[in-house]
């Protein structure tokens, strides 16, 4: 995963995880920040289609945190 996604992705998971509050305002605020330095960087992106990617890529993350490892254990 690309770093900068991967940042957005992290930054909507603290969002998501501390719901209502100061503290969710201020992750919140971080979070569109980040959006928006990556809508500079990238014109011919549009907000919707980046928060699309970001979701899109943070409920795969969490489905990978969710996996429980392959391998057998140690005998």
């Amino acid at each position: 995963m690309n770093a900068e996604l991967e940042a957005l992705v992290l930054a909507l998971d603290a969002v998501l995880q501390a719901r209502a509050g100061e503290h969710a305002n201020r992750l919140e605020a971080l979070y569109q920040a980040r959006l928006d330095g990556v809508l500079e960087r990238c014109p011919n992106l549009s907000r919707n289609a980046l928060q699309k990617l970001v979701d899109l890529a943070h409920r795969r993350w969490c489905r990978a945190q969710q996996k429980p490892s392959s391998l057998p254990p140690k005998a």
